[in-house]
């Protein structure tokens, strides 16, 4: 058997000691073994990849026994490629970003430097297993995984009230994956097993196994669970203090990676496994979507701290990535999937940007104290234009192909249901994206044009483990933006075998 993908869990795994062991002795270097480790399961899952190139669905999958609870295993195929490739980059680049930036946080005590490195792995861990996860009991695990780490991470080295901001935060999420673990236990009860293809075959060979109405109160409490996750309208309260007072690398993880994952989620368990339940809700979640797309957006218009702005802004983007999920066919599930890699790179890109400004100015984060960065810091600046059109979906960035891709399925739904309700929900959608165009403009002419002041009259250029994330992303974003084929592709048809075409 090849040992191939559990290498992706076990390297960070082993890599915890390690780096904890060398931060003695390396301080904030730390960060560049931290780099290196990380990209060990990056080329992994690439790897992974091109075995599976000539199988169906583009699929290479491990299974181990477990005798409990059957099998668990790990998978790389159409849908979980493309955000395994995201989280294993950004886990990768923000650990460099952390240098610098964690420096100003830590100072010169080595334990402290240990713990951040060791609990930072830990939570890229997590993400990656829940991803490749095939069986329900060990997606819980590894979905639980990334909660413990980023909760200690916010409480040790956030902002402002943290020990009471990473204590609902956890609270919040925590909740929402009891009532998903219990969708997810009746589900296994009913049908005998967890691996997640035996559940889907066993429901397909005998549909009675789970009444009609049991199967709606399964998504609802599975949903539920995503939903807190990826901050939707109404349980998005820990999001944008979380956003804001997290250290900035761990914000950029949230935001970027971690909590778009709750939408693979509903792909790749609520949608494949119960697809007509999902379907029977579909048109309210695409009600709720469209408040939490004007909601997160409105929010964002009127902020002046501007992580709190990418906060609100990230809970408008969730609603997108919802939205397309409604839309219940594969223009719309392979949009929002393409919705969760460009708010990545987005993300990516525009936390960093804020990072490294508030190295520059002394932890500033007043839209209202900056100004006249642009000449002073233009790679900064190239980077943080390229993100901020990436969100307000300008051609030629990967947004525009996926908020295309993901309004298109909503006027797709709304002409073969016949239905005004999905027609005029996906007008207003559309129409809610001047709101990001609003925001995302409004925030580059305060921190980039206009006269410089005190506070920013000495900025530069931040140094090179700052700038090379923030390269590297753009690059990846106009790239896909104009080629998208590679992952735009294997969203596609991924979304063909769970909806049809």
């Amino acid at each position: 058997m090849t040992l191939l993908l559990i290498g992706t869990i076990v390297v960070p795994l082993l890599a915890i000691p390690i780096l904890y062991a060398l931060a003695k002795r390396l301080k904030e270097r730390t960060g560049y073994i931290c780099f290196v480790l990380l990209l060990i399961p990056l080329i992994t899952i690439l790897f992974a990849a091109l075995q599976g190139s000539g199988s169906i669905q583009g699929t290479y999958q491990e299974l181990y026994s477990w005798s409990p609870i059957g099998n668990f295993g790990f998978k790389v195929d159409n849908l979980s490629l493309p955000i395994l490739f995201i989280i294993s980059l950004l886990t990768a680049l923000v650990s460099l970003f952390s240098v610098p930036y964690m420096r100003q946080r830590i100072g010169d005590d080595p334990g402290r430097y240990g713990l951040y490195y060791s609990l930072y792995v830990l939570y890229s861990l997590g993400m990656m297993g829940t991803v490749l996860a095939t069986n329900l009991i060990e997606f819980y695990l590894f979905f639980e995984i990334m909660l413990v780490p980023s909760f200690f991470l916010i409480a040790e080295w956030g902002y402002g009230e943290k020990e009471r901001i990473s204590l609902t935060y956890f609270i919040w999420t925590h909740v929402g994956a009891l009532v998903l673990l219990v969708g997810i236990l009746v589900t296994a009860y009913l049908t005998s097993v967890t691996d997640m293809d035996l559940v889907i075959g066993n429901l397909t060979a005998n549909p009675g196994l789970i009444s009609t109405t049991l199967r709606l109160g399964i998504v609802a409490a599975m949903c539920f669970g995503f939903f807190v996750k990826i901050g939707q309208f109404g349980l998005h309260v820990w999001l944008p203090s979380a956003y804001a007072e997290a250290p900035t690398p761990i914000s950029t993880i949230l935001a970027a990676a971690m909590t778009g994952i709750g939408g693979y989620a509903t792909v790749r368990i609520v949608m494949t496994i119960f697809p007509q339940s999902f379907l029977t809700f579909s048109a309210f979640f695409a009600g709720w979507a469209l408040i939490t797309m004007i909601y997160g957006s409105a929010m964002a218009l009127v902020q002046d701290d501007i992580k709190r702005l990418l906060a609100y802004s990230s809970i408008s983007q969730m609603g997108y990535i919802l939205f397309g999920l409604a839309a219940f066919n594969s223009f719309g599930v392979s949009g929002s999937m393409f919705q969760y890699v460009s708010n990545a790179t987005a993300k990516g890109i525009l936390f960093i940007v804020v990072g490294a400004v508030m190295l520059q100015v002394r932890g500033e984060r007043s839209l209202s104290k900056m100004g006249g960065l642009a000449s002073k810091m233009p790679i900064t600046a190239t980077a943080a234009f390229i993100g901020s059109l990436t969100l307000a979906g300008l051609p030629s960035t990967n947004g525009f192909l996926s908020e295309f891709f993901l309004f298109q399925g909503g006027f797709v739904r709304a002409t073969d249901t016949a239905s005004e309700y999905r027609f005029v929900i996906a007008a207003l959608g559309i129409i809610a994206t001047a709101l990001t165009v609003g925001y995302s403009l409004m925030a580059m002419k305060k921190i980039f044009f206009g006269a410089p002041n005190s506070d920013t009259s000495n900025v530069k250029e931040p140094p090179w483990t700052i700038t090379l994330p923030l390269i590297t992303l753009s690059i990846v974003t106009v790239i896909l933006g104009i080629y998208p084929e590679p992952i735009l592709g294997r969203l596609l048809s991924a979304a063909r075998a769970i909806v049809g075409a």
